[in-house]
């Protein structure tokens, strides 16, 4: 049992203890917690000699997607394995009797012929006059063989039971349900859904139109490439399209006929931007090369509901494809036996093309080489390496070599087919995964019914049925995704994962399934497993995005940002603008800023064009769901009914037979056959964020004014002109009512505080951090046998080191650039290729351009050089000291004179807004500044006690929910301590104005170290504001009163006590640099047992694989388990360490460390087992007298001192085991700068190779710019070798010092600088081993991760080490 498991009940359960004087604080990231805890005057409080203060470290927690994954692929095998064996129960009799070793030599067919129970070479047929030498001379294919039994008919059984398991076992998919298939049928449907959703639905009402467009789709004779531009014509239709909607037009043509598509282009309309995914891969998609499932959940995150079209258009590539295998008329195992026989005749083109150069044809025919691309690896007859190639590859490879040969008739045969992409078909292709089970039916029935004659059996009644029914049964049985695993032992109820209700126990079958499974019952449960909770009321479930109420409130959040002139929409207008626009079935235009400014103009709301400002390119919400119930239903339809069929759509839309079936059992008395009919042809996706009861039911209030009324959120929104998160400010009464349900549901029961975590709405990652951090809370409260004061929290949204920005600064000013057609944009164009990437970090070059070289309130034209004299400043438009708004929506370049006249003041002088208002409206057309930064510059009103109150509230109060969540829980387990949000961003601030560097790659103190500042820093802020604004505001006016820039610059006392100094700079600096130049920081890290996969997926085959190394393909299988023989995997997981005494039977001992296998792990492995399992592997196992367990519970993470050094303990590699220095480094704070320095070289390095210059890289440190020397990459080099050489580090394994000394230094000293950057960083390796791999090869020095044997007895002492979560608690067990 893992030390989470045994503790989990008794975290945090602190009854009676008084509140007392100290904080807590903690920087909780994704795989790390920093904690400190101090006095109320910042001072780190000691337990047994040390400070409290340290960092946490754990691996990342992971979701369960690839798991689940996997648990589907298993299921999927398992139920295909089921089919088969119900298969082989209906033939088993009349089998028997004419073969009745045949089952037994199919099951066996896995082994070599000395391990089958009847040695016999063949395996299908071992009759005199027939083997299976005939067997595949009369049918080279399963498809030959099908064919024949469809026309001719058989009297063998045997051939009969070969051709239906090939059907059951590859039976195709079920992506149109059970309905009659044809292909005619579906792509006329598909076509003119797609090309109507995308906007072309005008230019196919014409029917011919459509069948033109459908003629062309099908036509084999056209290439794909010509078949796309062929298109624009015909949807033209003698009209021009413009150049959006062909790129539309062409991005749809190349989804479906497979080859790759932008989806950028297919996403874009006109007057809309669409954001362009940051992550490169989800621009585009070929569906000829990616298996859809795998990959559609990381696109739809990406691109939300526009990407169901790409749905659609999956459907008809698929369509496609099969009109490409099968032609009309055809079978498909005609269609297959056709592509066989022109895989013949290509074959012979080929090797005909070839014959006369015997190199070029053994090249392509005989050679098996690793990672070859030739015509052995085509057909998957390699040995060498990769058994395998891809269509791709091969095809590149014969074009290669046949272009060299001197044109023939048959050479151009050759590359004309591969043009196509019809050259040496295979038989078993992906593209069979797009045949649907109605094709395979089709065969089976007539295989059956031709049989009938032969085999009397089939029409045998059993059940109801007859076994050929039963037979059909199985291929169309598949278990609804509704249902689930139908083990109810499995439930989720008892920890498993299953759901299905039963209507009576025994063995489910197809033919008895809806006897056995309530299926009604079973969606029910589905539904309630299937619902996330809540955002903000944690027990209630969501409701579906395309709710009524859920669009209703996104299109109202979206409307009350909206601004008109500089004035929110008024009630009446936005209602009137809904109905009109939204609602109206004729209206179906995409919401742009044209279209709205046109509707006010056309209603007479406004005079002339208006500016619209606060909202995207265009109102993303579209009211999809009122206007399809609208369309069915009627305009007065019942709201209540609707919301749950909506309800129904979301959940059943995948299963269109089962959607059409409930709402006949629900509403089949009050809705049509022709309305159900068309309600099931809809589809609705995903789920939103909030409830119906946070919507509706929540009840509050504006704060503070008299005149207020109360309502729900959705009142409010509909009312007035705020966005949701306005309502939860602390301006409303709404989050305090939150709040207080949320306590009062996680109060409700008593639970433990795993319970209550596992309650909340976080993701893994965070819930495994908030899980460490509790742990840690438990430890320090014990400690000190009393309750915080206060506790301050930072989580972490991402991990921090892995930040980075998607797209550099002059990456995204020369595509701007490139949009622009003016006389001077030639000159900044020219300017900016003057500059490196890294020259852009400064905000005044960035600015400069994104300004188009003009100050921003003068319009007067800036000389570049200009730049660095001081003559021009960048000044915050909403004043940095009440906004703290460092962003780029809120800097401007400009002349210094202009500033200064500015002062601290906003909005912007009025003459300058007039003048210069074109200016910014044609900067914010071009994409140069955002919408954001173009409404703060043309704004006229000041900024309200309201605004500043929430730019105050930003520093104090977290939009992040992990952070309420966590907050929520803390406030809920220590209702008598403060629990403060510690902004990250204001540590930040107060490391660089301060000078404390964070300095990530030399060890983990600074994880410890921002808890500490978020306690300094938190409680500044908290106290000087006094958690409410408006509290402050009244006491001290807005006006002069504070100056967030300059926070800790000056004497702070409480607001509520002016007797408590909260900040005395020439006190509580003083003691704030004591603190942090501490380095008795606390560093554990956690080790628990490996769990996931067994081994490494991958078989490796006799020869490569080794017995105790590899994995038996099947352990229970005596023959499978020998890996020499069949093959295993390697990589296998070690669930943990255990320690054992051997003594042989000369008495010598010796101790070793034995890996677990998580395999062996898994099935509750006792000492007895452990003690066998050794010995069974041992090659010496005669030779032992008795084996001891000395200790058990070692896990890769654990802590160890070897030869008196602290390591971590890694994996296996071999006959040792990997270790890690566990020794924290510590280094002067001057040579922390130089490495942060190196590590943002290396960082440039990797994100901007094309214009990386070592030279242009420079950090600040106290006003002093540093650059990177080799004087001082050779102070460093020495620092590191000063390093080594000390009395603790000189016992490092792996210390190269010698060689570092002798051989490296030179070699060092002749690299360039970026080369001596990239050794430095290394050498830190060396000592931190943060990373696991090594390279030195630029000094000639060969370094590996540091093992030890397994051999403890080799070694001059071994102990485990055992510490608290804190490392406050610490106990070593001596081994040797």
């Amino acid at each position: 049992m893992s030390d989470f498991d045994k503790h989990k009940d008794q975290i945090c359960k602190h009854k009676g203890f008084k509140r007392g004087n100290y904080f807590i604080g903690f920087d909780i990231g994704t795989n790390s917690v920093g904690w400190a805890v101090t006095n109320e005057k910042y001072e780190l409080l000691k337990f047994k000699s040390h400070k409290m203060w340290g960092s946490r470290l754990f691996t990342e927690a992971q979701t369960a997607v690839d798991t689940r994954m996997k648990r589907s692929g298993r299921r999927r095998l398992q139920r295909r394995k089921f089919r088969l064996l119900l298969l082989e129960s209906l033939f088993a009799k009349e089998i028997n009797a004419v073969d009745e070793t045949f089952f037994m030599r199919l099951h066996e067919s896995k082994y070599h012929v000395e391990d089958k129970t009847n040695p016999v070479k063949y395996t299908l047929f071992i009759d005199k006059e027939y083997t299976d030498v005939d067997y595949y001379k009369e049918f080279p294919t399963i498809y030959h063989l099908r064919n024949h039994l469809m026309t001719e008919g058989t009297k063998d059984i045997r051939l009969l039971f070969l051709a239906i398991h090939h059907i059951l076992k590859y039976r195709g998919n079920f992506l149109y349900g059970k309905k009659e298939f044809s292909v005619d049928g579906e792509i006329n449907e598909v076509v003119r859904s797609t090309l109507s959703e995308l906007g072309f639905g005008t230019h196919i009402d014409n029917e011919s139109v459509l069948g033109v467009v459908v003629s062309l789709l099908l036509d084999r004779g056209v290439g794909r490439s010509d078949t796309v531009k062929q298109l624009e014509p015909i949807i033209g239709n003698g009209k021009k399209l413009s150049s959006i909607d062909k790129k539309r037009l062409k991005a749809w043509g190349n989804l479906i006929i497979g080859l790759k598509a932008n989806l950028v282009d297919l996403f874009t309309e006109e007057d809309v931007e669409i954001a362009v995914p940051e992550d490169k891969e989800f621009k585009d998609i070929c569906l000829s090369k990616i298996i859809y499932d795998d990959v559609r959940d990381a696109y739809t995150e990406v691109w939300g509901d526009k990407f169901t079209v790409v749905d659609q258009c999956k459907v008809l590539h698929d369509i496609i494809v099969i009109s490409s295998i099968i032609k009309p008329g055809q079978s498909l195992s005609e269609a297959k036996i056709e592509s066989y026989q022109q895989h013949k005749e290509d074959l012979v083109v080929l090797k005909s093309v070839l014959k006369d150069d015997r190199k070029l044809y053994d090249d392509m025919f005989v050679a098996d080489v690793d990672k070859g691309t030739n015509y052995v690896k085509y057909i998957k007859q390699g040995v060498t390496g990769n058994t395998s190639t891809t269509e791709e590859d091969f095809f590149k490879y014969v074009k290669k070599v046949v272009s060299a040969l001197p044109a023939t008739e048959d050479t151009e045969i050759v590359l004309q087919k591969i043009e196509e992409g019809v050259f040496l078909p295979l038989q078993r292709i992906s593209k069979n995964g797009v045949v649907p089970y109605q094709l395979h039916k089709e065969e089976l029935v007539r295989i059956l019914d031709k049989a009938k004659v032969n085999f009397p059996f089939l029409n045998e009644v059993e059940d109801g049925l007859t076994v050929a029914d039963k037979i059909i049964s199985i291929l169309e049985f598949k278990i609804p995704y509704y249902v689930g695993p139908l083990n109810p032992a499995h439930s989720i109820e008892n920890g498993g994962f299953a759901w299905v209700v039963r209507k009576e126990a025994g063995q489910v079958l197809p033919w008895n399934f809806e006897q056995k499974v309530d299926v009604q019952a079973s969606a029910v449960k589905f539904i309630e497993n299937l619902t996330n909770k809540c955002t903000y009321l944690i027990d209630q479930d969501v409701l579906p995005k395309y709710s009524l109420l859920y669009e209703e409130f996104s299109l109202l959040n979206e409307l009350n940002n909206i601004r008109v002139n500089d004035k929110p929409l008024p009630a009446d207008v936005k209602h009137a603008f809904i109905r009109d626009h939204f609602m109206s079935l004729q209206d179906s235009k995409t919401a742009t800023k044209k279209v709205v400014a046109k509707y006010l103009v056309d209603n007479n709301y406004v005079s002339q064009p208006p500016i619209i400002t606060g909202m995207d390119q265009h109102i993303a919400t579209k009211l999809t769901s009122h206007r399809d119930m609208t369309r069915i239903l009627g305009e007065h339809f019942d709201h209540a009914m609707a919301e749950d069929i909506i309800r129904y759509i979301t959940i059943f839309g995948e299963s269109k037979d089962m959607l059409r079936q409930v709402l006949k059992n629900y509403y089949g008395d009050r809705l049509t056959r022709e309305q159900i009919k068309k309600l099931g042809k809809l589809t609705y996706t995903g789920w939103g964020k909030l409830s119906k009861k946070f919507l509706t039911d929540i009840w509050g209030m504006k704060k503070n004014d008299n005149d207020a009324e109360a309502g729900t959120i959705i009142e409010h929104m509909r009312e007035g002109q705020e966005n949701l998160m306005q309502l939860l400010s602390s301006s409303y009464s709404f989050i305090d009512v939150v709040q207080e349900y949320v306590t009062q549901v996680l109060g409700s029961k008593e639970k433990t505080t795993f319970e209550m975590l596992e309650d909340l709405s976080l993701s893994p990652m965070v819930k495994r951090s908030v899980w460490q951090t509790l742990r840690i809370l438990d430890e320090l409260i014990s400690i000190r046998k009393e309750v915080p004061k206060k506790i301050f929290v930072e989580v972490a949204r991402t991990n921090k080191a892995d930040k980075k920005r998607t797209q550099s600064r002059k990456g995204i000013l020369v595509d701007l650039y490139k949009q622009i057609k003016d006389g001077e944009i030639e000159r900044l164009r020219d300017e900016l290729n003057a500059f490196n990437e890294s020259d852009l970090d400064s905000k005044k070059l960035y600015l400069y351009f994104t300004q188009l070289g003009r100050c921003m309130y003068s319009g007067e034209r800036i000389d570049i050089r200009d730049l660095a004299t001081g003559q021009y400043d960048k000044d915050h438009i909403f004043p940095q000291s009440k906004t703290k708004d460092d962003s780029f929506d809120n800097l401007v370049l400009v002349d210094k004179t202009l500033n200064m006249r500015k002062k601290d003041t906003y909005p912007i002088d009025e003459t300058i807004q007039k003048q210069r208002r074109d200016f910014w409206k044609m900067l914010l057309d071009k994409g140069l500044i955002s919408q954001k930064k173009f409404e703060r510059l043309i704004r006229v009103e000041p900024l309200t006690d309201e605004e500043l109150n929430h730019f105050i509230n930003r520093q104090l109060v977290s939009t992040n929910q992990s952070v309420k969540a966590v907050t929520t829980l803390l406030r809920q387990l220590y209702p008598d301590t403060e629990v403060v949000f510690s902004k990250a961003e204001n540590v930040s601030d107060f490391r660089r104005d301060f000078g404390f560097i964070k300095v990530r790659s030399i060890n983990h103190h600074h994880h410890a170290k921002d808890a500490y500042l978020n306690i300094v820093v938190g409680n500044v802020y908290h106290e000087k504001f006094t958690k409410n604004f408006f509290v402050f505001a009244k006491q001290n006016g807005t006006h002069r009163t504070y100056n967030l820039t300059k926070m800790f610059e000056k004497k702070i006392c409480s607001t509520e006590n002016k007797d408590s100094i909260i900040w005395d700079p020439d006190v509580s600096m003083d003691t704030v640099k004591t603190m942090m130049r501490s380095n008795d920081v606390r560093v554990t890290q956690r080790a628990v047992p490996q769990k996931g996969g067994l081994s490494d997926e991958t078989v490796y085959k006799k020869g490569v694989a080794k017995q105790g190394v590899y994995l038996p393909l099947k352990s229970s299988d005596i023959h499978l388990s020998d890996v020499e023989k069949y093959g295993g995997r390697t990589k296998m997981t070690i669930a943990e360490y255990v320690i054992l005494k051997i003594v042989d039977i000369k008495d010598k001992e010796k101790i070793e460390i034995f890996p677990l296998p998580l395999y062996v792990s898994n099935q509750g492995c006792l000492k007895e087992d452990i003690i066998a399992l050794y010995s069974k592997g041992s090659k010496d196992a005669k030779k032992i007298r008795s084996i001891e367990v000395m200790y058990r519970g070692l896990y890769i993470g654990s802590l160890v001192n070897i030869n008196g050094f602290k390591y971590y303990l890694g994996g296996r590699t071999g006959d040792k085991v990997c270790v890690d220095c566990a020794i924290d480094l510590v280094l002067d704070n001057d040579i922390s700068v130089y490495i942060k320095l190196l590590e943002k070289v290396e960082y440039q390095k990797i994100e901007n190779p094309k214009t990386f210059d070592i030279h242009t890289i420079t950090t600040t440190y106290s006003d002093n710019k540093i650059y990177v020397t080799a004087e001082d990459n050779k102070k460093l080099y020495q620092v590191f070798m000063d390093k080594l050489s000390t009395p603790l580090f000189i016992k490092l394994k792996g210390n190269k010092l010698e060689e570092f000394k002798t051989i490296g230094f030179d070699k060092f000293c002749e690299l360039s600088l970026e080369n001596q950057v990239t050794i430095l960083m290394e050498i830190l390796n060396i000592i931190t081993n943060f990373k696991t791999t090594r390279n030195l090869e630029l000094i000639n020095i060969k370094s590996s991760r540091s093992t030890v044997g397994i051999n403890v007895s080799n070694t001059e002492s071994f102990s485990v080490i055992t510490t608290s979560i804190t490392g406050l608690y610490e106990n070593e067990i001596k081994i040797k």
